[in-house]
């Protein structure tokens, strides 16, 4: 069932160069799931092959929204899920955020 929340919506946007055969749907899986109770939408608004991207990799830019429904979200729990949602794909993927 589809729920509204009445807190504040967070959008952070990542990007990330990971290898060029991997399919962009496994990685908003792997987001999607790193905290399903807070993180609403996962978005991708660019995947970009070319100048300074090693020709066997891609770099895949994310909209990720952050929306907690029993509680407004503090800076330090976006930040944890920020830092979380990174460490996992790297773990998962073998892709590095992009800076």
């Amino acid at each position: 069932m589809y729920q509204v929340s009445d807190f504040q919506k967070s959008e952070r946007d990542f990007a990330f160069i990971i290898d060029k055969n991997f399919k962009s749907q496994e990685l908003i899986d792997v987001i999607s799931n790193v905290n399903s109770e807070i993180i609403s939408n996962v978005d991708i608004f660019d995947v970009y092959e070319g100048e300074k991207i090693p020709s066997d990799k891609k770099s895949i830019a994310i909209n990720v929204s952050i929306q907690s429904l029993d509680k407004p979200l503090k800076d330090e729990d976006l930040e944890r899920v920020n830092r979380l949602i990174i460490d996992t794909v790297e773990n998962k993927t073998g892709a590095k955020i992009r800076s």
